[in-house]
């Protein structure tokens, strides 16, 4: 039988990675949308797409770049450049500093792309076919006589050739290769994050002291630690009970808002003129929801966090020098923190639920063996 003990410490260190998985989210969260993650990863696949050189060839820089804020343009004389130029994709940004949409729809790529491929002077009634052939023949875009990269080349003329000259059929095959690059560029958009969850939870382990080795310490030798802990989580788990249902929920709606905007348009100058009643209330709304974030973060801090770290003795750059032997193991405590942060909320939210429920089942069997020993006895 798993001793309550054991359970406690668990609860307890558990307890607190959730608790800073939370504030890691939070501030996630404000950073991508101040930096515009979404749309900058999204340009990333349109640049792979359309160039056969990247300028995210290294990983290192890629996510240096995820931290460049203001207009960032895309390189002169290339295909991604025009692209970004129609007229269709340019007034789908959202503001002046985020110029770029975080969403595209494939029906818009497509449309695009093949407006670029016929060029600027079709005219109603004229052959769309001989204008798109042209245009691979010469391996030129008309339009800022922008040259094609030569891989993005072959494979706009392997599906004109798989579509026979049918610009339906080419308009959905582009669509398809839009379809699958973009569940690429959701993989990279997860590892990115994650990656940046990394670096947060570090730095939120650094800046509150939260060194995993020093809290099983701490719970190991204090019962009474223990007992306050495993109560303020039963009262967190008690006052939300669905936690990672808001979450995802949380994160389905603010995606949906995103594509609503990126549907719409949304250029903040002229937004009245522009949008009409559901999307300003959608950007309204995720307007509102980037506000609720930094008030979010400072309740969950002045609240829950503090009462644990009350408990626990830890305070904002409460860290002593004492050696560098220590400073080592801290270095390593912190890094645990970091790696369990990285896990995310819903994660330590369930395993505490699991464990809440393992400790409740464990405590009522010790507690029939004692109640079968007096009656023994």
């Amino acid at each position: 039988m798993i001793s309550t003990i054991v359970i406690d410490i668990v609860i307890g260190l558990i307890f607190i990675y959730l608790l800073y998985s939370l504030l890691a989210t939070l501030i996630q969260e404000i950073i991508a949308t101040n930096f515009a993650f979404r749309s900058k990863i999204l340009e990333k696949g349109i640049i792979r797409m359309l160039e056969d050189d990247s300028s995210f060839r290294f990983r290192i820089l890629s996510l240096v770049k995820l931290f460049k804020k203001g207009k960032d343009k895309t390189g002169p004389g290339k295909l991604s450049a025009i692209f970004y130029e129609h007229p269709l994709i340019k007034f789908l940004g959202e503001n002046k500093h985020h110029s770029k949409p975080s969403y595209i729809k494939k029906s818009t790529f497509s449309k695009v792309i093949i407006d670029l491929l016929r060029g600027e002077n079709v005219r109603p009634g004229d052959d769309i076919q001989s204008f798109i052939q042209k245009t691979l023949d010469d391996q030129k875009i008309s339009q800022g006589n922008v040259s094609i990269d030569e891989q993005t080349l072959s494979f706009l003329r392997s599906i004109w050739v798989d579509a026979k000259g049918d610009t339906e059929k080419f308009k959905l095959l582009i669509e398809d290769w839009f379809d699958e690059t973009m569940d690429r560029v959701s993989g990279w958009y997860k590892k990115y994050i994650q990656v940046v969850l990394m670096i947060i939870g570090f730095t939120i382990a650094v800046v509150f002291d939260v060194d995993t080795i020093d809290i099983v310490r701490k719970l190991e030798k204090d019962p009474k630690l223990r007992e306050q802990l495993v109560q303020q989580a039963d009262a967190f788990i008690e006052a939300h009970p669905n936690l990672d249902q808001e979450l995802q929920k949380e994160k389905a709606e603010n995606a949906e808002l995103v594509k609503i905007l990126a549907a719409k348009g949304s250029d903040a100058d002229s937004l009245k003129e522009v949008m009409d009643a559901e999307s300003k209330m959608a950007y309204e709304k995720l307007k509102a929801r980037r506000d609720s974030l930094f008030n979010a973060a400072t309740d969950l801090v002045k609240d829950d966090l503090a009462k644990a770290n009350n408990l626990l003795g830890n305070q904002i750059w409460s860290y002593k020098w004492e050696g560098f032997p220590h400073f080592l193991q801290s270095l390593f405590g912190w890094f645990l923190t970091a790696l369990a942060i990285s896990l995310g909320a819903p994660f330590w939210f369930d395993m505490l639920n699991k464990l809440m429920k393992l400790r409740s089942s464990v405590a009522s069997g010790s507690n029939k063996k004692s109640s079968k020993k007096t009656a023994d006895g």
